[in-house]
């Protein structure tokens, strides 16, 4: 995410894993929501905490099974968030990002949003250790130049002797390119389950592998240190103290490697900085002139399991210019009206989800169900699954119930999971085939008040991200719309709307929500886009969109996280076979699913396919992305 002083904008490159941090452990107790001041500096967003705040949140989230990053960015981060899409996405989406650096402490104070202190990952590293002995929590140390990484580890243990040492590991130079020693890492990492890793390669090399290989363990703590561990070993020295306080410690390490860092810190380092400082002084004259003390906003950080949402401005053509910035650029936000917000989600009155239809093709033709009752996995359907969701929604909401409203097309088939499924929904057929979904859903908040909230969903799609989470973050940026959209862009199809805002479509006509209804409301209300880097859910459309969502899902199974990725238990490909299948034992499925009343036979093959009912795939055939009918001759 490349976040600008008036919008965000979202990398499309994704490195590493597309998919999601497992969650917390269901024997943990629920994290509770924890509001943190921010400020906005130079278009990135800091955490407004002292070193000891920042502490006991990570060991609080620790308790709770809950893991997360630690950014500490300098003057140079700074920079090169203004060039580097993915190095900015990667900052913007850690839990914590702390000043590491008193040109950002000076710059906060000049335009009025002052930092309470300096957090350097240098200095973190040992009082975050003292806390973690303390608490019997255990550390990995990783990277390094060779042999300091283990030389700090007995430093650390010479001086907290409770504390854990996980172990240590110096990957060769170059390993993040060679993948057996990247899985050598992972390898040490997985072994050792440390609740704390401190990465010492540098920057950004540091934060672009703590993104990439962090799910493999989502309970623990990832913080870059950089040249740390030389710091600890005095291999380096460290600036003295008076040199740190006063912004010097730049000119300490120049003095030590001059041929390194010359161009870093004179030539490219002294201009941004100032700039910087002159633009934060420039911010900062209203407040002097009026003597408004502003405070940092206070928003309440994402307890997702991997944080890759943040709130937007909305970007839906015309509704781009009207809607209104975010409050986390204001910072005379108070955090009364986050909590305040967070409360009132018992408002919420209806989950709708919209049935929608697949594209003309081999699986529209072919199916002769509704696409909501394909199966999903271990037992579930497309729609099941999201009754599961609804159920969790309704925990959080902290209600009995929360009624599910399933629209279909006037003439698509009928989802039967709906009435077989534990939790109940409401089926209704869209009689009128030209009000677009906007005219649906004005009519639908005719029967509520204006301040109740309708969370809307695509239901033919699988969600890869927790529901419930979702919800939270669309509430937490505080517009009247709030909408998740695709790294691209295009909408997700998940939308919180408060009801009032529907008031604004006719009772008659077409009325598209994302084309016509969403300019027309941000033109009075406060319409907000949740950008995700990362998918939060895969469409059906198409069978390639249906193999491509069981994958993500089969991929995203907990124990690929949890266990070693070789696990007897887990196979790097899915079959899925609904009961009253016939699969002959010696049949090979590859992606693939078969429905009840098909027929595998003998030494057939079936890769990234579907077998619909009746159908018949003959002895040692073998298929490739098709979806077989009864009709066909295989």
């Amino acid at each position: 995410m490349y976040v600008r002083e008036s919008d965000v904008q979202w990398d499309s490159a994704l490195t590493g894993s597309a998919l999601a941090a497992a969650p917390a452990s269901a024997s943990s107790p629920p994290a509770p929501v924890t509001i943190l001041p921010r400020i906005i500096l130079n278009g990135v967003a800091l955490h407004a905490i002292t070193e000891q705040r920042c502490i006991e949140y990570i060991l609080d989230r620790l308790s709770y099974g809950r893991g997360g990053v630690v950014v500490t960015p300098n003057v140079d981060h700074l920079r090169r968030c203004r060039r580097d899409l993915h190095f900015a996405a990667v900052m913007a989406e850690a839990d914590l990002v702390v000043a590491d650096g008193m040109p950002l402490v000076w710059a906060g104070l000049l335009q009025g949003t002052p930092l309470p202190q300096r957090v350097a990952g240098s200095d973190m590293i040992s009082s975050l250790s003292a806390a973690a002995a303390q608490q019997n929590r255990s550390i990995f140390l990783l990277g390094g130049d060779p042999g300091t990484a283990q030389a700090a580890c007995e430093i650390l243990h010479d001086r907290y002797p409770q504390l854990k040492i996980a172990g240590s590991y110096c990957p060769p130079r170059g390993f993040e390119k060679d993948p057996g020693e990247l899985q050598q890492v992972i390898s040490a990492l997985r072994t050792a389950s440390p609740d704390i890793v401190y990465v010492g390669l540098g920057s950004p090399k540091q934060e672009q592998l703590i993104d990439r290989i962090r799910h493999t363990l989502p309970r623990a703590w990832w913080m870059g240190v950089g040249v740390s561990f030389s710091f600890l070993c005095g291999d380096v020295r460290r600036a003295p103290l008076w040199m740190r306080k006063y912004g010097l410690e730049w000119v300490h390490r120049l003095a030590q490697e001059p041929k390194r860092l010359f161009k870093r810190y004179l030539v490219v380092g002294l201009p941004f900085a100032a700039m910087m400082l002159a633009t934060a002084a420039a911010r900062g004259i209203p407040y002097r002139l009026t003597g408004k003390k502003p405070r940092p906003a206070e928003i309440p950080p994402s307890d997702a399991a991997r944080p890759s949402q943040r709130p937007a401005p909305a970007s839906f053509e015309s509704a781009a210019a009207s809607s209104k910035p975010t409050e986390a650029h204001h910072p005379s936000h108070s955090a009364a009206a986050d909590l305040a917000r967070v409360a009132s989600l018992g408002r919420l009155r209806e989950l709708v989800l919209l049935g929608g239809s697949v594209r003309p093709g081999p699986l529209a033709t072919g199916l002769k169900r509704s696409v909501l009752d394909l199966p999903a996995g271990n037992g579930a359907t497309v729609l099941s699954r999201w009754m599961d969701q609804a159920a969790e929604v309704a925990k959080l909401v902290g209600i009995d119930h929360l009624p599910v409203r399933v629209l279909v097309d006037a003439h698509a088939a009928e989802p039967r999971s709906a009435a077989a499924g534990a939790y109940p929904c409401r089926v209704e057929r869209d009689t009128s085939e030209y009000r677009g979904t906007g005219g649906l859903l004005a009519s639908l908040a005719s029967n509520y008040g204006d301040d109740d909230l309708i969370l809307v969903g695509n239901a033919t799609q699988i969600l890869l991200d927790p529901l419930n989470q979702l919800l939270q973050d669309l509430h937490r940026t505080g517009g009247d719309v709030a909408i998740v959209s695709h790294r691209d862009g295009t909408p997700t199809g998940i939308m919180l709307v408060t009801c009032r805002t529907l008031r604004l479509i006719p009772n008659v006509g077409f009325v598209d929500m994302k084309e016509q209804a969403l300019p027309a409301i941000a033109a009075r209300y406060d319409v907000r886009v949740l950008q995700c880097r990362q998918r939060t859910g895969v469409p059906i459309r198409t069978l390639s969109d249906y193999v491509a969502a069981l994958r993500a899902l089969h991929r995203s199974d907990q124990k690929r996280f949890d266990d070693e990725a070789l696990a007897e238990d887990w196979r790097s490909t899915f079959a899925i076979m609904e009961p009253g299948a016939t699969v002959a034992a010696s049949a090979r499925l590859h992606d693939s699913v078969v429905l009840a009343g098909a027929t595998i036979e003998a030494g057939a093959v079936l890769v990234r396919s579907l077998v619909v009912e009746n159908a018949v795939v003959r002895r040692d055939r073998k298929i490739v992305d098709q979806c077989v009918t009864p009709g066909d001759a295989h």
